[in-house]
């Protein structure tokens, strides 16, 4: 997304990141007749009795950022 913005050419990426950009007419969608992709998103990390507070606050800030119809 960084690089779109910067416009260093186009990028194809999920909705849920370029959204707000698109509604804010700061990027425009382009090959609008193909259809989107639906995929799984997955997080993992390595079992432990303790889960480092760094690796739940990333959990937490995609869990936020995804919309419920992506999870």
């Amino acid at each position: 997304m960084d690089a779109a913005v910067a416009g260093m050419g186009l990028a194809w990426l999920p909705c849920w990141l370029t959204q707000d950009a698109v509604r804010d007419k700061q990027r425009v969608r382009v090959l609008t007749d193909l259809p989107g992709l639906c995929f799984d998103i997955h997080a993992r990390w390595p079992t432990s009795p303790h889960l480092p507070v760094r690796v739940r606050v990333a959990i937490d800030a995609l869990a936020e950022k995804v919309p419920a119809f992506v999870k």
